[in-house]
């Protein structure tokens, strides 16, 4: 029998993951959606700025998947998934500063863009995937949907460090 506090900890989890997987579909399907109805254009921009993004949020999906995996006593998909996280850590960051960066020149020089809801759309996606960088990978943004963590962070404490760079430190270390 499970306690309650692992329990309601597991049905969290469930839902971390499967929000962080259906906003990497959702959200640039509604980025689309949005420039269709506007009967405007997206272009390569927003597909340069929509990758890091959806990777990172699949990324933390399947992490809190594993977690909640590993908390049922099925270790391995958490050990895949920080693998997988290891290995893209660089690749990611370097992503993410290109769709930065691609997404200011766009700004400075918008014919490189396809519109201006390219240029949205883009920026857009280059801030969530910049978030969601740190948020993995360095330190714990979200403090909204739990009561403790935004308690923590409201008396001065700051962003602790990310979980799955936590156990990514582990797991490096592990070998």
């Amino acid at each position: 029998m499970k306690s309650g506090r692992k329990a309601a900890l597991e049905k969290r989890l469930a839902g971390y993951w499967r929000m962080e997987v259906a906003n990497a579909v959702f959200i640039p399907s509604a980025m689309l959606f949005v420039a269709i109805s506007e009967d405007t254009r997206i272009g390569l921009l927003s597909g340069i700025a929509i990758i890091p993004m959806s990777v990172l949020l699949l990324l933390g999906g399947f992490y809190w998947r594993g977690k909640m995996l590993k908390m049922q006593g099925r270790p391995g998909p958490l050990r895949q998934v920080l693998a997988w996280a290891d290995r893209l850590q660089w690749i990611l960051l370097i992503l993410v500063i290109a769709a930065g960066i691609a997404v200011a020149a766009a700004w400075v020089s918008p014919a490189i863009s396809a519109s201006l809801a390219d240029r949205i759309c883009a920026t857009l996606a280059a801030v969530l995937a910049g978030l969601e960088y740190i948020n993995y990978y360095h330190r714990q943004l979200q403090h909204f949907d739990h009561f403790s963590d935004l308690k923590k962070l409201f008396s001065g404490q700051g962003f602790r460090p990310a979980q799955m760079a936590v156990d990514l430190k582990r797991f490096r270390k592990a070998g």
